[in-house]
């Protein structure tokens, strides 16, 4: 899919090695990208599309390890000024690099059953998003990653990791549908208007002068 102004691209390839969801520019001077796994929580791709298509806020932003360290994540940060921060589950880490050669990295996130010495172990999903993506973008990201507010599943559609709390079940389908309008029309509301065209009139031909009959 391809924005109306042709500057933001959204691309679905399940043959793109860790990078299934794809969202980025043109090669611009401003350019940026973000990268999702398969399994990625729909929530988080979804969320981060929507935020795409609202207008830019004016005010600034927080920044992801402010918002994740308010929500109780373990926050670290090397001699390099590398910064790692874990969700309070250990599910979730997410990761700024700092390279001497290169500099500020964007930033990774990583779900995976356990992070050991050498990395994950048993992935769950994986995001990337570039160093200069929009920070209104990663506000809302961390934001989403670290809500508290329940996810709707369907029965067969939940494991049996420790770390998963299952609410009663309900009928949610009239719920979802609703949800999914309410998405829509919200969507709809930041449409670009068509521009109005207007057809030039076509030039007006000579007028001839009518020929007069002779009297008899």
């Amino acid at each position: 899919m391809t924005s109306p102004d042709h500057v933001h691209h959204l691309v679905l390839d399940p043959a793109r090695l860790h990078a299934d969801w794809k969202i980025n520019t043109d090669f611009l001077p401003d350019y940026w990208s973000a990268t999702f796994t398969i399994t990625t929580p729909v929530e988080l791709v979804a969320g981060l599309a929507d935020a795409l298509i609202r207008p830019t806020p004016d005010e600034a932003q927080p920044t992801v390890s402010e918002i994740l360290t308010g929500r109780g994540w373990a926050h670290t940060t090397d001699d390099s000024g590398t910064q790692t921060l874990t969700s309070p589950d250990g599910i979730v880490q997410a990761e700024q690099r700092v390279s001497s050669f290169i500099g500020v990295r964007g930033w990774e996130f990583v779900a995976a059953r356990h992070h050991g010495e050498y990395g994950p172990e048993q992935l769950l999903w994986r995001a990337y998003l570039h160093e200069d993506t929009p920070a209104h973008l990663l506000t809302h990201l961390a934001d989403a990653l670290s809500t508290a507010t329940p996810v709707l599943r369907s029965r067969f559609a939940i494991d049996d990791s420790v770390h998963l709390t299952q609410g009663t079940e309900f009928a949610i389908g009239g719920e979802v549908l609703a949800a999914h309008k309410q998405r829509l029309a919200e969507a709809r509301r930041f449409r670009p208007k068509p521009r109005l065209t207007t057809t030039p009139a076509p030039p007006a031909l000579p007028r001839t002068a009518t020929p007069v009959r002779p009297a008899r």
